[in-house]
């Protein structure tokens, strides 16, 4: 597996994370589960589960509900990935993209 990395939230720089969250201001959407191939490649793909907050009866006392998921990150530049697709077809929201940086991940608005 060749060295690639992607920036958590606080910075910190993992390899082929199994877990890794994507909205670090409220902690409403993760990762989890994640098995790569291809990590260290121009695009490396996992697959596991994407957990989105139900915030019923609210975000706070709420749960959390998983979705099967394929991950895709590519854009891989100084040894860094700089973006994240997410399809999840069962999801309320089945696709997303995302940005990557030192600052973690933050989602590309869709169109």
């Amino acid at each position: 597996m060749a060295s690639a990395v992607v920036y958590e939230c606080g910075g910190a720089s993992v390899s082929a994370p199994k877990y890794y969250l994507l909205a670090c201001g409220n902690a409403g959407w993760w990762l989890d589960g994640l098995t790569w191939s291809g990590w260290g490649r121009e695009t490396a793909t996992a697959t596991g589960q994407f957990w989105q907050r139900t915030c019923k009866p609210s975000c706070v006392s709420g749960g959390a509900l998983p979705y099967q998921a394929t991950v895709t990150a590519s854009g891989l530049t100084g040894g860094a990935y700089t973006t994240l697709h997410i399809a999840a077809p069962q999801a309320p929201e089945p696709v997303l993209d995302f940005g990557l940086s030192e600052k973690g991940a933050r989602e590309k608005p869709a169109g």
